[in-house]
Order: C-alpha cells, then sequence, then structure tokens
C-alpha cells in the first residue's frame, strides 16, 4: 500500500508499505479520503522526521476483519482520532478525549491507502454522507462543534471567532446555522473572504481593521455575548478576551504554551467564564450526522483535493494559507 511520510524540514514522501493485517479487535480500513489538519505544520515544518504521518481525520470503508464485535466488512466508518482505553474514570462517563491511560493502536497514520485501528474507534457514517464529508467530521467540524455546544451558543448571541482557519471557519459555518449573528477575524484574506461566503455577518483583519472598535460599534458598546480562539496566538487570545462583554463566555481552541493576560480587567472583573476546549466526544457525533442531515454545508469547506501521489503538494497548499481544508484522496 501507499502512505505518506513526514520527512521534516517541509518534505514528504510516499512509500510503499506492507498492507496491515487484522487481529482481534484490530480491523483493517480502507481510507477514502483524509483531511490535513493544522496541527501537521508543526511535524510538517520540524526538522525531524516521523517513521509515518500524523494524519488523524479520514474514513473509509472496513476492508478486512479478524474476530470482531460490532463492524462487517463493508461498513462505512469515521476514523475517530483518539484512543483511550475504556476502564479510566474519563472513560467510563463517556469522555474518551480525556482517557488517563490511551494506547496508540493506528498503523500507520491516516493519509494511507490502508489503516489498521481498534473497531472502537470506527464511528458509523450514513451512506448518504459523502466519504469527504465524513473525513471533515471528526477533527475538522467536531472541535469546534464541542466548544460550540459547551459555550450554549445560540441565535440571541453575537459571536467573535478570532482564526478562519479550517476550524475558525467550521465553527463559523456552525453558528451561522444556529443563526447567532458572526464576526470572523483573521490576518488572512483569502480566508476571510471564505468566511463571507458561508455566512459570517462581518470580517475584519486586525492588521488593518481596529477589531475592538468594531466590536463595541456592532453590539452597541457592550462587547460580544461569546468568543471562540481559534488562533493559538496570544494576539488572538487577547483580543477575544478584551472582546467579550461582562458576564460574557469565551473558549481557547487553538494550541499555545503561552499568554499573557491581565486576570483583574480581563476575568475578575468581567466575572468572565473561560472553558479550554479539545476535539469532541463520541456521544457528540450523531449531533454532528443530524446537523449535516439538515443542510450545513460541510463540503464547502474543501477547497483543494489532491491524490496521495501528490501529497508533498497538498501539504505546500495547505501550509501556504491559500486554502481551507484539503484532502488527499488515496485512490485519485
Amino acid at each position: 500500500m501507499l502512505t505518506v511520510q513526514m520527512l521534516g524540514n517541509e518534505k514528504v514522501a510516499v512509500k510503499e508499505f506492507p498492507d496491515p493485517e487484522p487481529e482481534g479487535s484490530l480491523v483493517v480500513v480502507k481510507i477514502m479520503a483524509s483531511a490535513i489538519c493544522g496541527s501537521e505544520l508543526g511535524v510538517y515544518r520540524r526538522p525531524n522526521p516521523m517513521e509515518h504521518n500524523s494524519g488523524h481525520e479520514a474514513s473509509g470503508i472496513v476492508w478486512k476483519t479478524d474476530r470482531p464485535k460490532h463492524l462487517r466488512e463493508g461498513d462505512r466508518v469515521v476514523l475517530f482520532a483518539q484512543s483511550h482505553c475504556g476502564r479510566c474514570e474519563h472513560c467510563r462517563a463517556g469522555y474518551w478525549i480525556l482517557c488517563q491511560n490511551p494506547s496508540p493502536r493506528r498503523y500507520p497514520g491516516n493519509h494511507s491507502q490502508y489503516v489498521l485501528l481498534d473497531e472502537e474507534l470506527c464511528l458509523p457514517l450514513p451512506d448518504e454522507i459523502s466519504f469527504e464529508v465524513g473525513a471533515l467530521l471528526g477533527d475538522g467540524i467536531g472541535t469546534p462543534y464541542h466548544a460550540i455546544k459547551r459555550l450554549g451558543i445560540n441565535a440571541l448571541d453575537t459571536v467573535l471567532i478570532c482564526g478562519q482557519g479550517p476550524i475558525g471557519l467550521s465553527a463559523t459555518m456552525i453558528c451561522r446555522f444556529l443563526n447567532a449573528q458572526v464576526i470572523a477575524v483573521d490576518i488572512n484574506d483569502y480566508r476571510l473572504e471564505i468566511a463571507k461566503s458561508i455566512g459570517a455577518d462581518y470580517t475584519f483583519n486586525p492588521q488593518r481593521d481596529d477589531v475592538l472598535e468594531a466590536v463595541r460599534e456592532i453590539t452597541g458598546g457592550l462587547g460580544v455575548d461569546k468568543a471562540i480562539d481559534c488562533t493559538g496566538k496570544a494576539e488572538g487570545e487577547v483580543l477575544a478576551l478584551n472582546a467579550v462583554k461582562r458576564r460574557g463566555r469565551m473558549a481557547f481552541i487553538g494550541e499555545n504554551t503561552g499568554v499573557t493576560i491581565n486576570p483583574s480587567a480581563q476575568l475578575i472583573h468581567k466575572d468572565l467564564d473561560v472553558i479550554g476546549s479539545w476535539y469532541f466526544n463520541a456521544s457528540e457525533y450523531e449531533e454532528m450526522i443530524r446537523i449535516v442531515r439538515r443542510g450545513v454545508p460541510i463540503e464547502r469547506l474543501i477547497t483543494h483535493r489532491f491524490p496521495i501521489t501528490e501529497a508533498q503538494k497538498a501539504f505546500e497548499t495547505f501550509a501556504s494559507g491559500k486554502a481551507a481544508k484539503v484532502l488527499i484522496k488515496p485512490w485519485g
């Protein structure tokens, strides 16, 4: 089979590997579509190579099984990215994403023609939903949906979304589905145009726009009801905290290792609720299926498709910022 190998220094290769074989609850899935995630750019740019790849958003067909409990060969599935033990406190409560003892049970990474993984990580994909949309139902849609649900965003809210990469664009699309008023912010005009096309009420580039002044004008001086930072950058995180009104709510989605904030002015004296939000719970998957069935045009987030043999070009396109979701098609 063909699989992508991350070589480091912005280089990838397509290698031939032996086809995996099923064993016990481990099943072989034929990947029909995999999506590049922004979190993979760190692996793409670092100097160290990986043995395989960091792909974790994909959909496909159960191809081979050994002794499965639930799946059958031919089942259409979405691959859940987070492995879990099923025994710890968080797993028993249904929070697989917070598993205390996760064990890697996936080979060799989703940018491949076949992947070996535990059947519990295979979520059913209805026949009427395409494999391309299925590939986005994991991290691409699940991560913002989980945060939006926890924030309780509704039609009465004005929401600021900092960052309009794939996660931010997904958040914009879902918030508009919920009839919230959306203010989309990014320094990338290409992605702001996409945000506008999928329903953002306002778009601003902080390199030329005074976003806080614009927020005050839009909200009558109050600030936004909810804010989501998808940038993982200090500038976006601070902007989101400053833009939220008193007694508002804010979620951090973008990964970051440090930011300087003013707890008194930005949190305490505003009586602010702030959450961190990561990936999604498997229990929320059926809710996302219902969103797709009600007409949310998830496929509009896909701007580029490449065969696996052009994986280098796929990563270059994604890294350029002139793309939203980029898909790798293992079978051309």
